[in-house]
């Protein structure tokens, strides 16, 4: 980012707490749609230019150019405020001025993407926009009749379809509040609250180590909701630790990055893609919570899993200090939690929205500071004004990857993409509810090399959730699929922000890195077929479920997740051979498909890895005996 000072600095300053400000008010006073969300896109116009120079070693001659374009993107949200009703209705067909600001608003937003995401993004935003043109020239299925400029622009510009669409519309209510209420607990010290809860938790043993980077990660991770900047925040404190355990670099930073991506799928926050879910269901934000709950433990019980097989594998070194009692980091810093419990009550008791429910948790985080020993921990308003502005900082970059998504979902609107991708999945799929799903998976993988978590969801849930509902999963269930695959691609190489990141502080190699931060996580990748491949599964999202369905999926997920783990790593009592561990890995598989009591197929791989389990157990207590 751009390093402004004096005047420079007081002024955009100003400008982030009037982002952060005009948020704010619009969940205090209802504002018309249009006005909202067209705000919003000039505020993020008039920042990042500033905030973000054209290229890394920019002169100072830069900055009067990108202000021309901010003051340029100023005025592509202008010229439609200043006669919105005539605006709006000219979208079919729209004048000159209307092609030239609806053009000049679309290539800042690609400049935007290539400056703050990456250049392979702005790259998938503007190759769907050349589809848009060029629709007559793809072959088969994927053909259309293409459209003509005025036409790209009015459904982009002109409608609540592209820019200023859904993913827009999570930034200036949702993700901004949530983003900002994160900022407030860090500047408030929760961040060392979650740290030493953790480490007062982990234990002493030989898996101690491991157990504390997972439990700090899930703990700090919720709050942040996101997972490179929860990696970045842990893997500075608990690298040392786990150093001493006896993890390698690229060891320590993949476990790091595993728990970390958690932090996305993690209530009550999570990342901007359950915002998303939010708005594409026409849900609440607290049947979100609900339904990520049960996959979200499992996810971490995977990876508990496996750090508990490693452990005994490696026989890693318990902590050397004893850290502080979780009874005494509650007296001292459990006053953090009570801003959580604000947030959930007003959510779950009061059933009022995100935006009242961030607000009320603002309140509080403010309120409860004071209770801190450290007065440098205290939201004054000094602090307050530096947090809110911190805050602006923190969202720019995720307001601005949503701002251009909205055009990957006009053009799924005006062609109807998505319908012709299902069909060619329902093809390849044959009608099968398995093969569909590990489609949807491919899909999303594929996707998620090159772009960050939310608009690999965005772009999978348009392509993979009807043909996944046509098959007979649920609506809610396919969207659930869509986020926890994009959610994982983060950690799949070849590419991995998380491990990468992760590895910049170990020293370790990043390819290395993310190949063990893959490896932690590959028992989370049997979590979504846990509850999309059968009905009884789609219980453990815990809406519309039956309590003995429930039970069967939970039990059945976790002597999966439990089975898998010994078989990636090879170990439980003692070492296993290459056929034992197949044997366990197709068992967790095939659990994953017929869960307990639908059938005899459902206990014979639990009956198969036990035998195999306790045959291990027996060897190691012979080769104990003198």
């Amino acid at each position: 980012m751009r390093e402004l000072r004096g005047n420079a600095a007081v002024l955009i300053g100003f400008l982030y707490a009037a982002f952060v400000g005009w948020s704010i008010y619009g969940a205090i006073v209802p504002i018309e749609t249009h006005t909202f969300r067209m705000v919003h896109l000039g505020f993020i116009f008039a920042l990042a230019f500033f905030a973000y120079p054209a290229f890394k070693n920019a002169g100072r001659w830069s900055i009067w150019m990108d202000a021309g374009l901010a003051a340029l993107g100023a005025a592509t949200i202008v010229y439609p405020l200043a006669h919105l009703d005539l605006f709006l209705r000219n979208s079919t067909l729209p004048d000159p001025l209307d092609v030239f600001f609806g053009i000049a608003a679309i290539l800042l937003l690609l400049e935007l993407s290539r400056r703050i995401v990456d250049n392979t993004f702005t790259l998938v935003v503007l190759g769907f926009l050349l589809y848009c043109y060029f629709g007559s020239y793809f072959p088969g299925p994927l053909s259309h009749r293409g459209y003509e400029i005025d036409r790209i622009v009015g459904h982009m510009y002109m409608t609540l379809e592209g820019i200023f669409g859904v993913p827009i519309s999570v930034s200036v209510s949702f993700v901004l509040l949530f983003v900002v209420y994160g900022t407030f607990m860090d500047v408030a010290g929760a961040g060392n609250f979650w740290m030493d809860m953790s480490l007062a938790t982990m234990g002493r043993t030989s898996a101690s180590a491991g157990r504390g980077a997972l439990i700090t990660t899930a703990l700090l991770g919720g709050p942040q909701a996101s997972g490179v900047a929860t990696t970045i925040s842990v893997t500075p404190i608990m690298w040392p630790i786990l150093k001493k355990a006896g993890y390698s670099a690229d060891m320590a930073a993949g476990l790091i990055s595993a728990g970390g991506i958690g932090a996305v799928i993690s209530p009550p926050l999570m990342g901007a893609a359950a915002f998303l879910i939010m708005q594409f269901l026409n849900i609440t934000f607290l049947d979100v919570v609900i339904m990520v709950l049960v996959p979200t433990l499992l996810y971490y019980l995977g990876t508990f899993f496996m750090v508990e097989m490693e452990a005994r594998k490696y026989n890693f070194a318990p902590p050397e200090a004893e850290a502080q009692t979780v009874g005494h980091v509650m007296k001292t810093r459990g006053y953090h939690l009570i801003s959580l419990g604000v947030l959930v009550a007003i959510l779950a008791v009061f059933n009022k929205s995100p935006e009242y429910a961030a607000l009320g948790a603002l309140a509080t985080t403010i309120l409860t500071s004071f209770l801190s020993r450290d007065r440098s921990e205290w939201l004054t308003p000094r602090r307050i004004v530096q947090a809110v502005i911190e805050g602006g900082k923190n969202v720019l970059p995720v307001a601005v990857l949503l701002a251009a998504a909205g055009l990957i979902v006009g053009t799924f609107t005006l062609t109807g993409l998505g319908l012709k991708i299902s069909s060619l999945i329902m093809s390849a799929s044959g009608g099968s509810r398995i093969i569909a799903i590990f489609l949807a998976m491919v899909a999303s993988m594929v996707i998620g090399l090159s772009l960050p978590i939310t608009a690999t969801y965005i772009m999978t849930v348009v392509m993979v959730a009807p043909a996944l509902v046509k098959v007979g999963v649920s609506v809610h269930v396919a969207h659930l699929l869509a986020f926890y695959f994009a959610v994982l691609s983060e950690v799949s190489p070849p590419v991995g922000l998380s491990p990468s990141a992760a590895a910049a502080v170990t020293g370790g190699h990043p390819f290395g890195s993310m190949m063990q931060a893959w490896k932690y996580s590959l028992p989370a990748f049997l979590v979504p077929f846990f509850f999309s491949v059968t009905p009884a599964g789609e219980n453990l999202l815990i809406v519309g479920a039956s309590l003995p369905g429930f039970f069967v999926a939970a039990l059945t997920s976790m002597a999966a997740l439990f089975l898998l783990s010994i078989g990636i790593v090879g170990h439980f009592r003692g070492p296993l051979n290459p056929a034992e561990r197949a044997v366990l890995i197709v068992a967790a598989l095939v659990m994953a498909v017929f869960p307990f009591g639908l059938s005899a197929q459902g206990l014979l791989p639990l009956a198969i890895g036990a035998l195999v389990v306790t045959r291990n157990i027996m060897a190691r207590r012979r080769a104990a005996v003198p």
